[in-house]
């Protein structure tokens, strides 16, 4: 009877377990907010147009209305030329990525990278693709190999010339070992270049910098210091701007801030901070300069949303959309 009792016993805290779990599971699901695909919603217009991925798809966002280009696919980092007539994107894979060459209604015009190899220590990433303010050459990442150690990924950034074959890649920068590598290029007018460099500092720290070259190859110059943590650069029409997102060595919050720029001097100002205490990521400038876009949860832990914050000295912060969950562009 003893025995009994105890297998009862049992018996009657797993019942009881199961019945809270399927309580709380119910709960917690029913306090969710519901997750809307983009073209499914409208949101208040702003100037110019957007691309923005969600769940691999990517969507256009123009006139207050989003339409979806590309079906559920892997699609991330999409980046218009300078004259609207295309786009470069990113189609990531299990184990590597390639970017494609798409219309601006997100057709495939042509791949531009064959990254996948019969053996997965083989295969290549390609990410952050952006053209030259001409359209002339393509800017991107890639991991060059480490002949000795085919798992040693630091990502590079190369520039292939535009044409029917994309030819003539050229390495650009080299990264720091074993910091994740040079990421985000920003091309310039002129020829130099934008980027965020990962550094490690004396006691093993890795930072974040925004770094400027002025042509291939050359050693490059900080425009931000390392305790700042900036990344993700961003150039104002007027190229008197960049919005970066700075985490301040926080690793849980982030902050939108905007510097002044010089490109002769290849200098840039103090950040001053545009938004503080949130998760921001992927600035992008309106085509006037008066306005930032960028993504960021509106409750902590939540999924991302579009905002635009003005960069005038009030800084009004506008909160676009609430039930969307966008990629950030950044997760690799």
């Amino acid at each position: 009877m003893k025995r009994s009792a105890i297998v009862a016993g049992l018996v009657l805290a797993m019942v009881l377990f199961g019945f809270g779990v399927y309580h709380a599971a119910a709960f917690l699901k029913a306090d969710r907010p519901m997750v809307h695909r983009p073209s499914e919603i409208s949101a208040p217009a702003v100037p110019g147009t957007l691309y923005l991925v969600q769940a691999g798809a990517i969507y256009r966002f123009q006139h207050g209305q989003f339409t979806q280009i590309t079906p559920e696919s892997g699609w991330t980092q999409p980046s218009l030329s300078p004259d609207g007539h295309q786009m470069v994107a990113v189609q990531r894979h299990t184990n590597y990525s390639d970017l494609y060459l798409l219309n601006p209604s997100g057709k495939t015009i042509q791949q531009l990278t064959s990254n996948s190899s019969e053996r997965p220590e083989n295969n290549h990433w390609a990410f952050y693709p952006r053209f030259s303010p001409d359209g002339s050459v393509l800017f991107y990442d890639y991991d060059p190999k480490d002949p000795y150690n085919n798992f040693h990924i630091d990502l590079a950034i190369f520039a292939s010339t535009a044409g029917s074959s994309w030819h003539s890649s050229k390495q650009w920068t080299n990264p720091n070992d074993y910091s994740g590598g040079d990421v985000t290029p920003v091309p310039l007018r002129g020829g130099a270049l934008i980027y965020t460099k990962f550094v490690i500092d004396d006691q093993y720290k890795l930072h974040s910098q925004i770094w400027m070259q002025s042509r291939a190859g050359s050693q490059g110059v900080a425009l931000t210091p390392p305790e700042l943590d900036c990344l993700q650069p961003a150039l104002s029409p007027d190229l008197k701007q960049i919005a970066m997102v700075c985490t301040r060595g926080q690793a849980q919050t982030a902050e939108l801030d905007v510097a002044g720029f010089d490109a002769a001097t290849s200098t840039a100002g103090p950040p001053t901070p545009l938004v503080q205490g949130e998760l921001v990521a992927s600035p992008a400038f309106s085509p006037d300069g008066k306005s930032i876009a960028y993504l960021g949860p509106v409750t902590p832990g939540g999924a991302y949303q579009l905002w635009t914050v003005t960069t005038s000295t009030d800084h009004q912060v506008r909160d676009l959309t609430r039930d969307l969950g966008l990629d950030s562009g950044d997760e690799e």
